[in-house]
């Protein structure tokens, strides 16, 4: 800690400060009179030359500020193997060794669980690294990104936002992603250049819509998706005009024609989707599993990670064949097919019914005859459950990047659940669910730290929960 205040700070400049700690996103953490400063790519205990952004929200109780220059580097600081490092914060952790990176994730899931669910740290059980081993920086895990699209005068950029520079970071060469996604980038790049006028951007004033991003994602070499995501239309007239304008029209055909045949390609504003060209839906590989998703779907951004994952729920509920199973949060179904080869029954809920449809058709494409999927709200849908006679011994649980909430989690004792695994991407949002399990006597009986996201701060909280049979819920039920 330093006795400076924020506006002590914002005046300084450029000045030499200690690490204090870890921030919340891997950055580098040093308490102030009044706030705290955060710095990027700068680790605790380390001596660091920073300078503080400029145009930061005054009344904010956090400042930002840049390393100029490591002056003293931390044990665990490493080369990150990226050129680009200094300036892109697309893989935050990246110049932290692995060993000190699984360290933080496993630190991230012991603190969350202390604060939001009332676990002290003494009383927690051992919380197990989740990760595909073995692991090097290398990474080349991601199979999907998310790019931003910039008009720089007559020319163009496409990549990723960082705060340190103006530019975007490009990525057809990032070495997070995999070969073929970087491929797949350089394809849609390639086509952008070859347009004769380019499409305008999110910045345009005028009647025109403007291109915000454009999401790639290939599984394998030659396969994949590109959607192309508008700006807010005013309706679907004037969307449908906007895409068969000639600007637009002649680039999307370039960039049907830059791209495999097996590269689907969509373009979409708000509620508003028109399908370009090559399929509508791709199969994406978790362990033997082929997972037909589309442009609506939610997908795992790495496939490796994510089997490891499912590998250890699946040993945690040690399931047997007269178990029935609750997937909340089933998405395009993969735990749920997953499951049904170990258990009498699964059924499947999820609040996005384009995730439904495809896990509709993942399970036919399968053959899992003993699998059905609900689509709806997740109160409303256990409640129905519930209503119906429906019966679980076991459940799992993945609602995204928000917490349940008392009320679906209540229904749990209802439907007869005993035991449960929790996957949240979201460590804070899980540990809160994790809480109102536990007031109403669920118990916790392993932990991990998921490393989907290598060389992110990203994290996937993991845990297995049991409830005991003699415990009186009466309480609990009575809310419901």
């Amino acid at each position: 800690m330093i006795e400076q205040t924020r506006e002590d700070i914002r005046q300084s400049g450029e000045f030499e400060v200690v690490i204090d700690d870890f921030g919340f996103k891997g950055e580098g953490y040093v308490r102030l009179a009044d706030g705290w400063l955060s710095v990027p790519g700068a680790l605790p205990g380390e001596r660091v030359r920073v300078r503080v952004e400029p145009g930061q929200p005054p009344r904010s109780r956090r400042v930002f500020a840049q390393v100029q220059e490591v002056l003293k580097a931390a044990p665990q600081r490493q080369d990150p193997r990226c050129r680009r490092d200094a300036v892109c914060r697309g893989c935050q952790l990246r110049h932290l060794t692995i060993a000190a990176e699984l360290e933080f994730k496993v630190r991230t899931v012991r603190e969350v669980i202390e604060r939001y669910a009332g676990l002290a740290e003494e009383n927690q059980p051992q919380i197990e690294v989740v990760t595909p081993q073995p692991i090097a920086r290398g990474d080349a895990f991601r199979i999907r990104s998310r790019l931003t699209y910039l008009r720089r005068g007559d020319d163009f950029e496409l990549g990723l936002r960082t705060p340190v520079q103006q530019e975007l970071i490009t990525m057809h060469d990032c070495p997070a992603l995999t070969r073929p996604v970087q491929r797949l980038v350089a394809a849609v790049t390639e086509s952008l250049e070859s347009a004769p006028t380019l499409p305008p951007d999110e910045l345009m004033v005028d009647e025109a819509l403007g291109v915000r991003h454009i999401a790639v994602a290939a599984p394998f070499y030659g396969v994949g998706l590109v959607n192309v995501e508008f700006t807010e239309a005013e309706d679907e007239e004037h969307f449908q005009r906007f895409v068969d304008s000639d600007i637009i029209a002649d680039w999307l055909a370039r960039l049907a024609e830059n791209v495999p045949d097996k590269v689907g390609v969509a373009v979409h504003s708000g509620a508003f989707r028109r399908h370009i060209a090559g399929p509508e839906r791709i199969r994406i590989p978790i362990d033997k599993w082929q997972m037909e998703v589309g442009f609506d779907d939610w997908f795992h951004a790495t496939l490796e990670p994510a089997e490891v994952v499912y590998a250890k729920m699946l040993e945690w509920l040690d399931l047997e064949e007269e178990d029935r199973l609750l997937d909340l949060g089933c998405g395009t179904g993969t735990i749920s097919l997953m499951t049904s080869e170990r258990v009498e029954e699964v059924v499947g809920l999820d609040v996005n019914p384009a995730s439904i449809e495809a896990a509709e058709l993942n399970a036919v494409a399968h053959g899992r005859e003993n699998v059905r999927f609900v689509v709806g709200g997740w109160e409303k849908a256990v409640r129905e459950l519930a209503m119906n006679d429906v019966r679980f011994t076991v459940a799992t649980i993945n609602p995204m990047r928000e917490p349940l909430g008392h009320r679906p989690l209540a229904f749990l004792e209802v439907l007869g659940v005993e035991r449960l695994v929790y996957l949240g991407p979201s460590p804070e949002a899980a540990s809160k669910d994790i809480g109102l399990l536990r007031e109403m006597g669920w118990e916790i009986r392993h932990l991990g730290a998921g490393n989907l996201h290598p060389a992110t701060y990203h994290t996937m909280l993991m845990a297995y929960l049991e409830r005991p049979g003699d415990t009186d819920d009466s309480d609990d039920r009575s809310e419901i």
